[in-house]
């Protein structure tokens, strides 16, 4: 209707989007589409078939749909392919796109980069509706060595990408294009209101449903997985990849001879888990390192195990937020985090966890000694933290973005 600023029907875009290989931006996703169904808005999800098949689901009455894709390189292996779908991956969909073009949407938020992102922005333009997108992955502070990583499995192949891009005007900044954009550092915030001083760029962090988390659910994951109840269990909930940095995790277990190491996550860097395996082997600590490659975001056993673990930690080299770390504060467990990207945003040193340089080993190895030998200090720190983390429950960071839609709608002859 004309005046109207309410988006009623809202088309989130990503990459790929399946639950058995779950992270921070499906998190976010999924828990931004169930608030809006909550207060009545109609939202979807569409994204590639990447990781699964083409077709549509429904889940909690959110429906999900996913198109075919491709990459442009040649020659492109299946296992090639695999590489890209798990990170880094640059797809081209049309079927996607001629779904979002037809499916009466009043705003599209774009969860993705590259092409997608930027035929999502060129579209919105051609419908006159406004187009949000989310930084998920960092945008403006991404290190170089990180992005050569992305690239490297395309290396020697042919890309013809650059035709499609050039057919479909591709060649653009997609943060350039969009209405809106939403970071999830204040440093990536900054550093892009310098660099686009009239767009607008709002920080809005990633959230967490603390009620979810509170209660432990009563299967016993350490058990299941045969880690012993004597030992001091060191958690890290993240992608196994070069960028979350878990082989100084090792040197905790050379540390600390009744300590005990669990990776959960999906592995997005083959080679450097095998790489991690292979340190393990070598600094003779393999038998207290456990990997488990990926749960579904609902597997109860990732919920019990954040009550069983003595200590949490997020080792990352470059961490836009860092969402699992609010999980583990919800369940009332210790916090050691690395002093990158979004996390310093809001772990405070010695207020609610502990800081460490990813790339100082000693200092980490200082702050685990520092809780386990410290109850009281670790006893505050899990307090504070638990107050904190209400700060950043899905309900109030819902009612904020709903406000940046309204804010954006009001600005389009159509809204």
């Amino acid at each position: 209707m004309p005046g109207e600023t309410h988006p009623h029907k809202i088309a989130h875009v990503v990459r790929r989007f399946v639950f058995d290989e779950w992270g921070g931006t499906e998190n976010v996703v999924w828990n931004t589409v169930l608030q809006q169904r909550k207060v009545g808005l109609e939202a979807e999800i569409l994204a590639t078939s990447a990781l699964t098949t083409a077709g549509e689901e429904e889940r909690e009455g959110i429906r999900i749909r996913r198109f075919p894709y491709w990459y442009p390189y040649f020659p492109l292996t299946q296992k090639t392919r695999l590489v890209l779908d798990k990170k880094g991956g640059n797809p081209f969909s049309p079927q996607l796109f001629r779904a979002l073009e037809f499916g009466h949407f009043d705003l599209i938020h774009i969860h993705c980069g590259g092409r997608m992102a930027v035929l999502c922005a060129l579209l919105a333009h051609r419908l006159k509706i406004p187009c949000v997108i989310s930084l998920h992955g960092g945008f403006a502070d991404v290190p170089a060595e990180e992005l050569r990583q992305m690239m490297a499995p395309t290396k020697g192949l042919f890309h013809y990408g650059g035709i499609i891009d050039r057919l479909f005007r591709l060649r653009r900044n997609p943060v350039a294009e969009a209405d809106g954009v939403i970071c999830i550092s204040h440093g990536e915030e900054k550093l892009l209101k310098e660099r686009f001083p009239n767009k607008r760029i709002a920080y809005l962090p990633n959230g967490v449903d603390c009620g979810i988390f509170r209660v432990k659910p009563s299967c016993s994951p350490r058990a299941e997985w045969g880690i012993p109840n004597e030992r001091r269990l060191i958690l890290c909930i993240s992608r196994i990849d070069y960028q979350k940095n878990q082989k100084v995790l090792l040197s905790l277990l050379s540390e600390d001879a009744n300590s005990h190491l669990l990776l959960i996550g999906p592995i997005t860097a083959p080679v450097y888990c095998e790489e991690l395996k292979k340190l393990a082997q070598e600094k003779n600590v393999a038998g207290r390192l456990t990997i488990i490659p990926g749960l579904e975001h609902d597997d109860p056993r990732l919920k019990a195990i954040l009550h069983e673990a003595q200590l949490f930690v997020l080792p990352s080299i470059h961490e836009p937020f860092g969402i699992v770390v609010l999980e583990a504060w919800a369940a009332g467990l210790a916090v050691i985090a690395s002093n990158a990207g979004g996390l310093k945003d809001f772990v405070r040193h010695k207020r609610n966890g502990l800081l460490f340089s990813p790339d100082d080993v000693a200092e980490l190895v200082e702050n685990y000694k520092l809780l386990m030998e410290n109850p009281e200090l670790r006893s505050r720190l899990v307090a504070t933290a638990l107050e904190d983390v209400q700060e950043y429950s899905w309900e109030r960071l819902s009612e904020r973005l709903i406000a940046l839609y309204q804010e954006l709608r009001s600005s389009f002859p159509s809204a």
